[in-house]
C-alpha cells in the first residue's frame, strides 16, 4: 500500500486516520511575525537544552571513569543531574509545542473532520495556555521562595532559585506557543468558514 502511494508522488500514509494542517503549516500561514520571532526563541531554548544535555553527559562520564577506575565519583553528580533534567524539560517544552510533537492519544481527533480538529486544537490550546500560565506563575513565586530561603544543593552550596527562573523562562515560552498554537488554529477555523 506505501509503494503504491509513494509511487503516485504522495507520501506514504502513517498509521492512523489523516490528520487536519500540521501547525507549523498553520503557523506559517496565519502567525506571522510572531511565529517566527517565537521560533527563534524556541531554538535558542532548544540549544541551551542541548548544551546542558552534552554537560550531563560528559559528567556522567567522567563519574562513571572516576568511579569504575579510581574508586573516586565525582561529589554532586546526583544534584547536577537533578539540575540538569528540570533545565532540559522546562527549556524543551516550546519546542515539543512548535512541532506539534506532544505524545498523544488520539482516541477522537482523528476521527474529526478539518473543522472540528481545529476547533479541538485552539481550544486545548487556550486551557493549557490557562493551566500552564498559573503554573509558570507558581513557578515563579517559588523561585522567589527559593532564593528568600537561602536554600542551595547540599553538596556544592549551589542556590536553587536560577534553575527555577529557567523553568519561568522554558514555562513562559511554552506559554506562548500554545496561545500562537491556539490562535493559528482559530484563525485557520475563522477562514474556512
Amino acid at each position: 500500500m506505501g509503494d503504491d502511494a509513494t509511487a503516485q508522488g504522495r507520501p506514504p500514509p502513517e498509521d492512523g486516520p489523516e490528520v487536519g494542517p500540521a501547525m507549523e503549516r498553520l503557523q506559517d500561514v496565519h502567525g506571522g511575525r510572531l511565529a517566527r520571532g517565537l521560533r527563534h526563541v524556541d531554538r535558542a531554548l532548544h540549544a541551551l537544552a542541548g548544551v546542558t544535555m552534552v554537560g550531563l553527559l560528559l559528567w556522567t562520564v567522567v563519574d562513571i571513569l572516576g568511579r569504575s577506575l579510581f574508586s573516586m565519583p565525582l561529589r554532586g553528580t546526583v544534584e547536577l543531574t537533578e539540575l540538569a533534567v528540570v533545565i532540559l524539560v522546562y527549556l524543551g517544552l516550546a519546542r515539543v509545542e512548535n512541532q506539534d510533537s506532544h505524545i498523544a492519544v488520539d482516541l477522537l481527533f482523528g476521527r474529526l473532520g478539518t473543522r472540528g480538529q481545529l476547533l479541538l486544537r485552539g481550544l486545548a490550546g487556550l486551557l493549557g495556555a490557562g493551566i500552564m500560565g498559573l503554573l509558570t506563575w507558581r513557578l515563579f513565586v517559588f523561585a522567589g521562595d527559593l532564593d528568600a530561603g537561602g536554600y542551595a544543593t547540599a553538596s556544592w552550596g549551589l542556590p536553587l532559585y536560577p534553575v527555577a527562573l529557567v523553568g519561568v523562562v522554558g514555562s513562559t515560552a511554552f506559554v506562548l506557543a500554545l496561545l500562537l498554537n491556539a490562535y493559528v488554529a482559530l484563525a485557520a477555523l475563522v477562514k474556512r468558514r
